[in-house]
């Protein structure tokens, strides 16, 4: 069996400061490249490049610097213009990575996520050469890390089968309730003061617009403000039923988007902002828990909440969340979502697996123990998950 040589890429960011710590615990079969970020324009590209879709690489590209810089969707020329620029510059970085990896004696390349640029452009010339490929990402419980050879987020390898978590065989443990708080985008203005919340609502966390998340997983609620918009429909429809017991929806934006959504804020008497309270005291006194497809869903459920989720997400297993693939059917679910009884021993197990097969202990930019922590990556990395 050929010995594994590691190729780590990266922008030289807080990821790469991790990546050199993990390569000089890894040794001789590990390395360190600092991404490319500027490639030349070449005269005589690869015939290879005729094989990848940078069409579509520089669709999502666009979508979230759309989301970003709004004046690119009012200008078609300048959107024109960067688009333009896009394609050309990932034309040139995938050539130059091309001819770098084809030469590089690397057997696995390792990147952070694998579906934003510049990242996504080598990750995908790695896979068009043949090479093993395996992506980073935060951990989808508190205090872990995700290495997946496959994708993260929708795109992961975990399992979607219901009876797969109940016929694991594998210790059930305590599940972990103390969540870790999200630091604020240091644009963004701290929200001091908390809001009284009434004494029925359902907790509606955003997401950060122009993450993939969004722009790549959600195919019925594009945006933040048709979610609203999605709100305030199934608001207006739930009244008409006689047996409705009025409850609110409670908002709370995401810290890590550097804007908010002002106009919004007092639109509807039944929508309410909440970005100064704390999001475990949000969920854990919400009557459940609506997400497109946010990290918050994980810890609704950790904390014993009915979820439901508009958007794919790796965690849309039946009877473990209530996925609701259009209004009518969010509609129709919320009309009965007092009544539906958590399947703890479903849910149990579920994180269980998660924590014990598939993610790796303790969170990677807060090592409490560098050399656990480098040892499970090692681990991993030699035996790759596979369910």
């Amino acid at each position: 069996m050929t010995a594994k040589n590691y190729l780590f890429i990266s922008r030289k960011s807080s990821h790469y400061r991790y990546y050199e710590k993990l390569v000089h615990f890894l040794g001789n079969n590990a390395q360190l490249h600092a991404l490319k970020q500027l490639c030349f324009p070449s005269l005589n590209y690869r015939p290879e490049l005729n094989s990848i879709d940078l069409n579509d690489l520089v669709d999502v590209h666009m979508k979230r610097k759309e989301v970003r810089y709004p004046v690119l969707k009012k200008s078609k020329l300048l959107n024109k213009l960067f688009r333009f620029s896009y394609t050309k510059i990932e034309k040139a970085r995938a050539n130059y990575y091309y001819n770098f990896l084809e030469q590089h004696p690397c057997t696995t390349v390792i990147l952070w996520n694998g579906m934003k640029q510049p990242n996504r452009t080598p990750y995908i010339v790695a896979k068009a050469l043949g090479k093993e490929t395996i992506l980073f990402e935060n951990g989808l419980l508190p205090n872990t890390t995700t290495l997946d050879p496959k994708g993260v987020n929708a795109l992961n390898s975990v399992p979607r089968s219901k009876e797969f978590y109940l016929n694991w065989q594998g210790d059930v443990e305590q599940r972990q309730t103390q969540l870790v708080a999200r630091a604020p985008h240091k644009q963004r203005k701290k929200d001091i003061d908390e809001t009284k919340l009434p004494s029925r609502y359902i907790f509606v966390p955003f997401q950060v617009p122009n993450d993939t998340q969004i722009v790549c997983h959600s195919p019925w609620v594009p945006n933040m403000e048709t979610f609203y918009a999605t709100l305030e429909e199934s608001l207006e429809e739930l009244k008409k039923s006689s047996s409705w017991q009025p409850f609110k929806f409670v908002i709370k934006e995401h810290p890590s988007w550097p804007r908010n959504f002002s106009e919004l804020h007092n639109k509807h008497p039944d929508i309410i902002f909440a970005n100064g309270n704390n999001t475990q005291e949000l969920i854990e006194d919400s009557l459940a828990v609506i997400t497109i497809n946010s990290t918050v869903g994980m810890e609704s459920l950790l904390l014993g909440k009915n979820v439901i989720t508009l958007g794919n997400a790796f965690f849309n297993i039946d009877g473990l969340v209530h996925h609701c693939k259009n209004v009518t059917e969010l509609i129709q679910t919320l009309k009965g979502i007092e009544e539906q009884e958590v399947d703890h021993i479903l849910v149990d197990k579920f994180l269980s697996y998660l924590k014990s097969e598939y993610l790796l202990p303790q969170a990677w930019g807060n090592l409490s123990d560098e050399m656990a922590h480098f040892n499970a990556v090692k681990e991993r990395l030699e035996n790759p998950y596979k369910p």
